[in-house]
């Protein structure tokens, strides 16, 4: 504090003026210390985004005993920028739900499907593959494939209700402890507008007719988990679909002409259809925030957070938007099936993650995930920010 070091090096003026400063400083910072321990616990669900490591415990306890090891997210070089070693995570390092736990001085959460573990401080009950709508409906639509089967939203919830007598005990403590945690609620739908496109070779406008009942089963969600005794509850929307290099790299393929894109190079329908999904489910969780009232509801924005990245990458670090970091697709987009991050000879990764928004043609990076985690926790995109 070199500009204190007399009284007689300050005017009354500027040393009233510094009194004033400090104690804003001292009350700031004694507010953010307030909002990030408020939590006790906190609770995700959702897909491949969010997972932790459910997948790797589902498939290794599987009778397929191909099915681990056909999980690229646990070869390298996923898991390389933090954790020096795959951490079935499917990015380079850590994924938003990491960030916000460690911004709020929890631990990091372990996958709920794991044995032996402690959750009474959170649990994560994202997974791979998961979907808003249950397998069901995709198996009346002809879909079979397992990938889709390991734990729809439906499902996630049940997971939780097991494991709700062993964090709280009483009823009353449960409300307690419940009111005092934080859940992340998705995103979901991706992966059902996933099934739609790549399983069943729908249009995003063919897609968009099944877009009410995914949204419905995502409210019908929250308000199980409000029933359940939630109070601060963080809906994601959904990434911008026609911005990611997996899409962009198939429609190229498939012959495409220049009117599908738009000026920053993503493929208008699909993202057409993200906005349809999002702006649906933004509708919903402002009736949820008008019909309960004692419960803060919160909107997080993915999408036109990650689409401003794309219009502007320099603006936040970032070089060649749509290129994967990690593949062996080559060319403009660096993704194909079957040379994804992770497989023989897919094994690389780009030089920098951090400067890329992709990670391997579906998730972002870690550098991305930070600028999300950081952008719900304190704004502008999440509606109301998590520590407001």
């Amino acid at each position: 504090m070199r500009f204190l070091r007399s009284s007689s090096c300050c005017s009354p003026l500027a040393a009233a003026f510094f009194f004033f400063f400090l104690v804003a400083v001292i009350g700031s910072t004694s507010s953010n210390l307030q909002q990030a321990t408020k939590y006790n616990a906190m609770f995700s669900f959702g897909d491949s985004v969010a997972e932790t490591g459910n997948i790797c415990v589902v498939s290794s306890s599987s009778s397929n005993s191909t099915e681990l090891e056909a999980l690229t997210c646990t070869h390298p070089p996923y898991g390389t920028t933090n954790f020096g070693r795959p951490s079935c995570r499917w990015s380079d390092g850590r994924v938003v739900v990491d960030f916000i736990a460690q911004s709020l001085g929890l631990p990091l959460l372990p996958p709920s499907k794991s044995k032996g573990k402690d959750f009474r401080r959170g649990a994560n009950m994202a997974i791979t593959g998961a979907t808003a709508m249950n397998f069901s409906f995709y198996q009346s639509l002809g879909i079979e494939d397992p990938v889709w089967n390991h734990g729809s939203l439906y499902m996630q919830i049940q997971w939780f209700t097991e494991l709700i007598p062993s964090l709280c005990g009483t009823k009353q403590n449960c409300k307690e402890f419940l009111a005092k945690s934080l859940f992340l609620f998705g995103g979901f739908g991706g992966n059902d507008y996933n099934i739609q496109l790549l399983e069943l070779g729908l249009t995003p406008e063919q897609t968009m007719k099944n877009t009410p009942i995914i949204v419905n089963a995502t409210v019908n969600g929250i308000e199980r988990l409000i029933a359940l005794g939630a109070v601060h509850i963080v809906v994601p929307s959904i990434l911008p679909t026609g911005c990611l290099p997996l899409f962009l790299a198939l429609f190229v393929a498939g012959s495409s002409g220049e009117s599908d894109f738009d000026q920053y190079g993503c493929l208008k329908s699909y993202n057409r259809l993200t906005e349809h999904h999002n702006s649906m489910l933004r509708e919903q969780v402002q009736i949820l925030q008008r019909k309960y009232k004692s419960t803060r509801v919160m909107y997080a924005d993915y999408y036109s957070q990650v689409y401003k990245m794309v219009q502007q990458p320099q603006k936040f670090g970032f070089s060649n938007p749509f290129e994967a970091c990690c593949g062996a697709g080559g060319g403009k987009y660096n993704f194909d099936v079957a040379a994804r991050c992770g497989m023989p000879g897919a094994t690389t990764a780009c030089r920098d993650p951090s400067a890329r928004l992709s990670w391997d043609g579906v998730h972002p990076t870690e550098a991305v995930n930070k600028m999300i985690a950081d952008a719900w926790l304190n704004g502008p995109y999440c509606n109301p920010p998590i520590l407001s």
